[in-house]
């Protein structure tokens, strides 16, 4: 027996210590695994499931448990680690604790075997890592400020994207959102991004939106081989040589770009010029550090502003009778400019636009959950819940934002529901805006670490559906339903085979 031959040789035996360290070290990382596990229920879903499971998706999971009991704690197996969902009433006094307690950032990196991105290699990271906040403090100091000064290249490049990606026929026709409106907000975003320079290239449309789906292409895959082992294995997993393509795909064209801007003392005003001026010292003039961000900052605003608006033309069609009290407040907006032409103010006096928007993301969240943390040192709560170190945290969003007790009749589309709720009272105005934060409302984050972006995204979005309101008619088959969004892991996406029929206002 294993023990017996233990034993004899025990104490000091060589073979003795060879035999027992693999059981100790094993013994120390099943402690430390559970350590970080809060002991409350678990579940899986039947993809993830080794054995059976009656849920289907994640969103089935939250949606069973929050009806039992909304402020339940239980975890939920993904493939790089269980996850925990904690109830809304935890986000306030997580929000206010520093990053070395708790932090959202950590599933990004590669530091432990239990990541989510593996963003060594996929290169969905910041070129210096978690503490590179260069894209953050640029949109955040020098993007949403400017919003004003970019209106009119956004119009410009705008008017451009529906004539080539949409068309102008006067005639009904098909139209795929998903596919038309990635390459229109590719467009539009990468207007303000690397500027006018590439915007249009097609080889830098190709490389901005596949960005993205090749990073996430090599997750599962490289999750096959242990931690130890990737580093190795990077250089024979196919997948993982495509982003590295895309990175030097890039390189290549935004090279001449950053010569000029570099050697120029006049630099247009979008995110080029400015990551440049934030960027660390000694990188402005590094073209990896630079193609880089480029592809980050794709990867961030592109994937979920066109899924996002694809959800919107899509509830257009479904209730095409909002479209004319959005065009009669369009139009109204417009008498107030002085050229007739829309401003940022504008944007903001947009507000059943500004509702629709946000009942839309309502009911179709580009994710089910959110205000996710890394538990970086236990931590007890007011109540004595104790969330313990490693352990990763997340809120039920998606269950929140359909909760009958915080919107009534919540299944039910009210693209207006959010223009009642603001009303007349000033203290309303706020909360019920698109961009607002809140515990009852958590897609966009919650705190200091709430998207930096939303504001860019806002505006964007309005001025799109802006042209599309005031140009064009928008309807679904006769017959037809609203196409159903198909369920990933954590959130869901818009039909991509979804269709839509347009036809150009005369």
């Amino acid at each position: 027996m294993l023990l017996d031959s233990i034993m004899e040789d025990w104490p000091f035996s060589p073979r003795a210590v060879g035999l027992l360290l693999p059981i100790l070290l094993y013994c120390a990382f099943e402690a430390y695994q559970r350590r970080s596990r809060i002991q409350v229920p678990k579940y899986v879903t039947r993809q993830g499931a080794k054995h059976k499971s009656k849920f289907d998706t994640l969103e089935d999971i939250m949606r069973e448990n929050y009806a039992k009991d909304k402020n339940h704690i239980y975890r939920v197996e993904h493939p790089h680690k269980d996850v925990t969902i904690i109830p809304a009433k935890y986000v306030d006094e997580l929000q206010q604790l520093p990053d070395e307690k708790v932090n959202f950032l950590e599933d990004i990196d590669d530091a432990s075997a239990a990541i989510r991105f593996l963003g060594k290699y996929t290169k969905l990271l910041a070129p210096g890592g978690l503490k590179d906040e260069t894209l953050t403090h640029t949109i955040k100091n020098s993007l949403t400020p400017n919003l004003g000064v970019i209106m009119n290249d956004l119009q410009e490049e705008i008017d451009y994207a529906f004539a080539h990606e949409i068309g102008e026929g006067q005639e009904w026709t098909p139209s795929y959102p998903m596919t038309s409106l990635m390459r229109m907000v590719a467009l539009v975003s990468g207007r303000i991004f690397i500027g006018p320079e590439l915007n249009r290239n097609e080889e830098y449309l190709s490389c901005a939106l596949n960005f993205a789906i090749q990073g996430f292409s090599v997750i599962p895959p490289m999750r096959r081989y242990p931690r130890w082992l990737r580093p190795v294995a990077r250089y024979w997993v196919p997948e993982c040589r495509k982003p590295e393509a895309s990175v030097a795909t890039m390189e290549r064209l935004l090279a001449p770009v950053l010569s000029a801007r570099l050697a120029s003392d006049s630099r247009p005003s979008d995110m080029l010029t400015w990551i440049l001026a934030n960027s660390p010292s000694g990188r402005a003039s590094d073209l990896t550090w630079q193609a880089m961000y480029q592809l980050q900052i794709a990867t961030a605003a592109m994937h979920t502003t066109s899924n996002t608006i694809t959800h919107i033309f899509f509830d257009l069609a479904a209730h095409p009778e909002y479209l004319e009290p959005l065009r009669e407040e369009i139009v109204e907006v417009q008498r107030t400019e002085p050229l007739g032409i829309l401003s940022k103010a504008s944007m903001a006096r947009l507000r059943k636009m500004d509702s629709f928007m946000k009942e839309s993301q309502r009911l179709n969240p580009f994710s089910s959950t959110g205000f996710s943390r890394k538990i970086k040192t236990d931590i007890t709560m007011k109540d004595g819940t104790v969330f313990p170190k490693h352990a990763t945290v997340t809120v039920p969003v998606g269950c929140i934002a359909t909760d009958p007790a915080i919107y009534p009749d919540p299944e039910t589309f009210d693209g207006l529901r959010f223009y009642k709720l603001r009303g007349e009272n000033k203290a309303n105005d706020g909360k019920y805006q698109y961009v607002a934060t809140n515990k009852e409302y958590l897609y966009w984050g919650q705190g200091v670490h709430a998207c930096p972006g939303r504001l860019f995204a806002a505006n964007e979005i309005k001025i799109i559906l802006v042209h599309l309101i005031l140009n064009y008619d928008i309807k679904l088959n006769e017959g037809e339903s609203r196409p159903k969004n198909l369920f990933t892991e954590g959130g869901m996406i818009p039909d991509p085979q979804g269709k839509v029929w347009l036809r150009k206002r005369i």
